[in-house]
């Protein structure tokens, strides 16, 4: 997977993926859309022979930036993806 910030600000990030399947930023985009501070989280992708996807993250000006929202959708969703594993390993 190759990221590459396409532009950012305190309350916006852009960034551009290759290699990874555009399926995983449904639940990133989920994820930050319920996010207190969140104005705007979407992906879409590009083209799909490049498979490229764009992620974009807006948040409220003076508030949570884009950068730290985006970083603690990560670990929110980690923290989802081990209880989800733990669970199955008990059935």
């Amino acid at each position: 997977m190759k990221l590459d910030v396409i532009k950012e600000r305190d309350d916006y990030i852009e960034i551009l993926v290759k290699g990874e399947d555009q399926s995983i930023f449904d639940a990133v985009s989920e994820v930050l859309q319920k996010m207190h501070g969140v104005e705007y989280a979407g992906h879409n992708l590009l083209h799909p022979l490049t498979g490229e996807v764009r992620l974009v993250v807006k948040t409220k000006p003076q508030g949570l930036k884009a950068r730290d929202a985006l970083l603690r959708a990560l670990e929110e969703l980690a923290d989802m993806t081990e209880r989800l594993r733990s669970q199955v390993e008990r059935l």
